[in-house]
């Protein structure tokens, strides 16, 4: 017999797993970001490392405070989400990718599968992530 249930699952990763990868993808927007900036233009070796600086503080708060102490998964999930998706007009300070991982985190300790107001707020901020990193790519001077 089988015990497949027919609904489709999402794939899993542990909170840690999708800290350290959004920590890695804030990482490379803030160094393309910050990297050979010409004369005059807003970024450079300092704005980089405090930008990062904060990226790093953003996710040891998030991964280390807020996700694992979360008990309302819906309403968290959401205002991360959207917090991330708000973050987009900043592109270049990195913490939409940070953002939109801790809420995707949030929905994964949930023992129930998440709203589609909340899939909806976490899939919109899972793309602006990807939208600013490829901003932050064809903008950098690499």
């Amino acid at each position: 017999m089988s015990s497949f249930t027919g609904a489709p699952t999402r794939p899993r990763f542990a909170a840690p797993t999708l800290g350290l990868i959004a920590l890695v993808v804030a990482l490379v927007i803030v160094v393309a970001g910050n990297y050979h900036v010409q004369s005059g233009e807003n970024g450079g070796t300092g704005p980089g490392i405090v930008t990062g600086i904060i990226c790093v503080l953003l996710a040891a708060g998030l991964f280390g405070y807020v996700v694992p102490r979360t008990t309302n998964f819906e309403r968290t999930a959401f205002i991360l989400a959207s917090i991330a998706v708000v973050s987009i007009v900043a592109f270049w300070s990195g913490v939409t990718p940070v953002l939109a991982a801790a809420a995707l985190a949030v929905t994964q300790r949930a023992d129930t599968p998440p709203t589609r107001r909340v899939r909806v707020a976490e899939a919109l901020a899972v793309i602006a992530s990807v939208a600013a990193l490829i901003v932050t790519l064809a903008q950098s001077h690499f």
